[in-house]
């Protein structure tokens, strides 16, 4: 059932009054910002900003990919035309309408099955004037992303070579250093089906291109499945390199930290072949469950990362002790046994040679804890009893440990920011990651 709001006065209300076309935009893009926060604490996965007119295109097209165990989404799309109408319309593969709205200003809430497979959404402001808008989901569901091919390529899978998975690699407008960009895949629902994966890497790729062209370097992007599994626990949870995927022994799942490597390597090679050699020590950035698979990484192989940036890494980030105040500290709380895990604990030298940046917001209350394909209920107690009942109350006890143990580690909080990744924080990962660039050195 389709629910329709109208929204007055919003200009008036935003910045007082009569104003330029200049500041109704802008105030509009922040009535966006604010918005899709919103949404993200209201448990919206995806989002979607739209912009038409003013130059830009006068209609916007998103196609939606359901994976088979779609279930039930909820839709929330707002849509402000300067003037005239603006139409939005859902649609199956075939045309047939799922929902719609129109006007020039309001919002509409939907809650439907889409079908499995690929929907169609159509934001019409062709009979308006500049149209600001967004769309929210929430549920299983991922939008499909256009890359440019010459610019894109995707290296299939290796297993001589030592990994089961595909990756994309990613080549910046002009390089200028030697280095390695890395943003791990997270789908957000389980799936091992090739096409979801693929779609996940496209949009991750899209998304983390800016930070890869900003910096001048390569980047990769792997397509490491989330595959369920029987029990407590439902998913093998690869894109949060837990517990689990160290001890499984299904060749294709087995230790994805080393298909990593793997990858890494691969691409190394197929760089040099194209004139450019980047460093063996990797820059890292990840958000949520690939914020742990980053942070993770870096703590069981320092030697293979220059920096980490890590968002919001599952309501409690790895730490560099095995032991705190008594209580041992298992993987993937802290390192006490990953010798028996991974054949190795990391020298605290090599640690002290990665820089470490996490971020949270402080109205993030996404934790992954209380989740047994993330943690297991002893873990959960751990961290509870020992740390806090909640990402940001645990947030400078991780930051103590980490700087008991003299990491050059940055632990930043930000106020009003939810699950997401705000525009503040994307620049203080922009300048981190140009720092590390500037004062690392090559192995």
């Amino acid at each position: 059932m389709l629910r329709r709001v109208a929204v007055a006065g919003l200009l008036a209300c935003a910045i007082g009054g009569v104003v330029s076309a200049q500041e109704s935009a802008d105030a509009l893009r922040d009535e966006i910002q604010r918005r899709n926060s919103t949404l993200v604490q209201q448990g919206f996965n995806l989002t979607n900003s739209v912009v038409l007119g003013g130059g830009s295109s006068k209609v916007a097209h998103l196609e939606l990919l359901v994976p088979p165990s779609g279930g039930t989404h909820e839709l929330s799309f707002w849509a402000h035309a300067l003037s005239g109408e603006v139409e939005f319309r859902v649609t199956t593969a075939d045309q047939r309408l799922l929902a719609s709205w129109a006007g020039q200003s309001g919002e509409t809430d939907v809650t439907l099955v889409l079908p499995v497979g690929r929907n169609r959404v159509e934001i019409d402001g062709s009979r308006a004037g500049p149209v600001f808008g967004l769309l929210g989901v929430k549920g299983p569901v991922l939008r499909t992303c256009h890359l440019d091919p010459a610019r894109v390529s995707m290296h299939s899978a290796r297993e001589s070579a030592g990994f089961y998975w595909p990756y994309i690699l990613y080549m910046p407008q002009k390089v200028r250093a030697p280095f390695l960009l890395v943003a791990p895949n997270n789908t957000g629902f389980v799936t091992s089906d090739p096409e979801l994966l693929a779609a996940d890497g496209a949009c991750t790729t899209e998304r983390t291109a800016p930070l890869a062209d900003h910096l001048g370097i390569p980047m990769l992007v792997p397509l490491f499945p989330r595959p369920s599994v029987p029990g407590d626990e439902e998913s093998l949870y690869l894109h949060a390199l837990t517990r689990a995927s160290l001890l499984t022994q299904i060749p294709e799942y087995s230790r994805v930290d080393l298909q990593f490597i793997a990858m890494l390597e691969d691409a190394a090679s197929a760089l040099a072949g194209q004139g450019t050699n980047v460093s063996r020590r990797i820059l890292i950035t990840g958000f949520s469950a690939s914020g742990s698979f980053a942070s993770r990484f870096a703590m069981l192989h320092p030697d293979r990362v220059l920096a980490v940036a890590a968002g919001s890494p599952g309501g409690w980030p790895i730490v560099p002790v095995a032991k705190d105040g008594g209580s041992t500290l298992p993987y993937p709380v802290g390192i006490d046994d990953l010798k028996s895990l991974a054949g190795t604990t990391p020298a605290l030298s090599s640690l002290r040679r990665v820089a470490w940046f996490f971020f949270l917001g402080d109205r993030d209350t996404n934790d992954s804890v209380p989740y047994r394909d993330s943690f297991s209920k002893a873990d959960e107690s751990l961290i509870s009893q020992r740390f806090g009942s909640s990402p940001v109350t645990r947030w400078k006890e991780a930051e103590r440990l980490y700087r008991g143990k003299g990491l050059d580690a940055r632990f930043k909080l930000y106020p009003g920011v939810g699950h997401e990744i705000s525009r503040e924080m994307q620049d203080d990962i922009n300048a981190f990651f140009v720092g590390a660039t500037r004062t690392g050195k090559q192995p």
